[in-house]
């Protein structure tokens, strides 16, 4: 929980007082900063309020500096191991232990795993080192691509009815719909003579739009290859986590609760509700003596906002039992799929 905070209030903390320390001209010019120690250039990189801020410190408080340096690179690990582990799993169960050779043995799939793993690295280095270009053309696709991921997702935890299929090529419409709707397509477009929109068309993020294909044709796809024998042995894993994860009748009563919150939440916190926050208290350019908490109308708004959405996630995680653990006794489906057949014998 106390991490959590830290998470929570450190960025609004950083950004917001990035406002009052100079490094908003408008801000400044105001008269509502209480110093000028930042650069008003900030504004126009908000990225480098961070760098600027241990550059403040690193004088009077050089151990700080490199505490923080080290809390950045622990982030960064953290984040990068997950990932690692991910694509060496996806590698291993997905295509060599699935396609290449289904009878591997755990220290198979290990080695197998960690060669992967190698490879994306090294991979990765290399067009960090040799092409900034790509980097960023990578990541600027990247969450508009696992953002597609959410039709396998909803597949595995709510609707049995989508296909193998269905899942499959909706994933590959969305695909195309992001390329095709970044700078990227757009070029291989304009170069065939068909540039009829650009970037974002309707101010719809690319991943909206690879989301409406890949949705759409999910859904078809998926009604033109019903199997009742697929469907019964995908309803195997529904049904185990019906048994497991659903509510408990006591708190059947709490869902449409927890919808209404939810969207309420989402529509006044971070959707086109949220310009109510523009001056419910004080005018944009009343001054600071005509607004009701001393601050812009807009920032009392998100404060409140952020508040109400910790209440929020506590209600979903907990009374919702969307972040408890299964109160019932879990049994495997199957099998360590790592294991022979021999192997499994010999264990038992």
């Amino acid at each position: 929980l106390g991490i959590g905070f830290i998470l929570f209030f450190f960025t609004a903390f950083t950004g917001m007082g990035g406002h009052l320390l100079g490094a908003n001209p408008a801000v400044t010019k105001a008269g509502l900063a209480i110093s000028n120690v930042l650069p008003g250039s900030i504004a126009a990189k908000p990225d480098s309020i961070v760098p600027h801020y241990m550059n403040m410190i690193s004088e009077g408080s050089p151990w700080l500096v490199g505490l923080l340096a080290i809390c950045a690179l622990a982030a960064m690990q953290s984040t990068g191991a997950a990932y690692m582990s991910t694509a060496g799993g996806i590698l291993t169960r997905d295509l060599y232990k699935r396609y290449l050779n289904p009878a591997s043995t755990h220290n198979m799939q290990k080695l197998a795993g960690r060669m992967g793993v190698g490879f994306i690295v090294v991979s990765a280095l290399l067009v960090a080192t040799y092409s900034r270009d790509a980097l960023v053309l990578l990541g600027g696709l990247a969450v508009a691509f696992g953002f597609q991921m959410w039709t396998p997702l909803a597949a595995v935890c709510w609707f049995p009815w989508i296909t193998r299929q269905g899942a499959t090529y909706g994933l590959l419409a969305g695909i195309i719909g992001v390329i095709f709707t970044e700078k990227f397509g757009l070029g291989i477009l304009g170069d065939m003579g068909l540039d009829y929109w650009g970037r974002w068309p309707l101010t719809i993020h690319s991943a909206g739009w690879g989301m409406l294909l890949n949705a759409s044709v999910c859904i078809v796809v998926s009604f033109l290859t019903q199997n009742q024998e697929d469907l019964a042995n995908r309803m195997k894993y529904h049904n185990f986590l019906r048994e497991h994860a659903s509510l408990p009748a006591s708190k059947k009563g709490l869902v449409p609760v927890a919808w209404a919150i939810t969207l309420a939440w989402m529509f006044f916190g971070i959707g086109p509700g949220a310009v109510i926050g523009n001056d419910i208290f004080g005018a944009p350019n009343a001054g600071i003596d005509n607004w009701t908490f001393g601050m812009p109308s807009i920032w009392a708004w998100q404060i409140l906002f952020w508040l109400l959405g910790v209440g929020m996630m506590w209600f979903l995680a907990y009374k919702m039992n969307m972040s408890t653990i299964p109160e019932t006794q879990i049994e495997a489906l199957v099998e360590d799929i790592g294991d022979t057949a021999e192997e499994q014998a010999q264990r038992v």
